[in-house]
């Protein structure tokens, strides 16, 4: 791209720009040129703006390169303004809302948010994170926990989190941690933790629910061959699945963890 080229990017408004990067036809060379404009824009003015780009591109992010959208992260972890902090953190919950879901948000472009996020450390910024910590959602939590991409995150004690949150919130992710975490097999971490904090309390209603809709993962994993997920979820609900197993159970051949 030709300095007189950027020349033009750098004379569009805000508006124009985030159209810009929001279009995915647009093309890697138009969208590297817009976030380079951005970069000479207040970022009291762009700042509220990059944030709705990211979590529109979060809805479909298979139709971007993630690798150019990444300067965008690049402008707000580099912003010395607090605010930024807290816009980075308006931004975690989609990220991992869509990660769940499985959504491409790439592994690549995942660490290096996660990364960016865990260098906002000035003692505005610690502010910041103390006002916002305790309002993090559970299923954001379930995210930081099951993410294999999220190890910059565990510096925010999101089991200590997690035991914070109210029931039958808590119950009902630590349930989701169990349907995701279990696909790689055994009793390994997160496993092994949500296990245990599910023993050591939970919402009584939420957690029948939670057991039958294991179950019920159980079932469809051991139909369509995943193994894996079948012995994961095995091994978890025999540790926390105490129900007694029915007769019509036991013909059929349901529950077989259960006694």
């Amino acid at each position: 791209m030709t300095p007189l080229d950027q020349k033009s990017f750098d004379q569009l408004d805000i508006s124009a720009l985030a159209a810009l990067l929001l279009d995915p036809d647009a093309g890697d060379d138009v969208h590297r040129a817009a976030l380079s404009a951005l970069s000479r824009v207040s970022p009291d003015a762009r700042n509220d703006r990059l944030v709705k780009v990211l979590k529109r591109i979060f809805v479909d992010p298979d139709r971007y390169n993630l690798d150019v959208i990444a300067a965008a992260i690049d402008l707000l972890a580099t912003d010395p303004d607090p605010d930024a902090t807290a816009a980075m953190l308006e931004i975690l919950p989609d990220m991992m809302h869509y990660t769940l879901r499985g959504k491409q948000i790439t592994p690549k472009f995942r660490a290096y948010f996660y990364q960016a996020l865990m260098t906002r450390q000035r003692d505005e910024d610690l502010r910041v994170w103390g006002e916002m910590l305790d309002s993090i959602s559970p299923e954001t939590l379930v995210g930081i926990i099951v993410d294999p991409e999220a190890a910059p995150l565990e510096a925010l004690e999101p089991w200590t989190l997690m035991e914070r949150q109210a029931e039958p919130d808590r119950t009902n992710a630590l349930i989701t941690i169990l349907l995701l975490a279990t696909r790689k097999g055994g009793l390994d971490s997160p496993v092994k933790e949500a296990v245990m904090a599910l023993q050591e309390k939970h919402d009584p209603g939420a957690f029948e629910a939670g057991l039958d809709k294991l179950a019920e993962q159980w079932e469809q994993a051991k139909k369509a061959g995943r193994k894996k997920h079948a012995d994961g979820l095995h091994a978890a609900l025999e540790i926390v699945d105490n129900r007694p197993r029915t007769a019509s159970e036991r013909l059929t051949g349901k529950r077989p963890w259960a006694q």
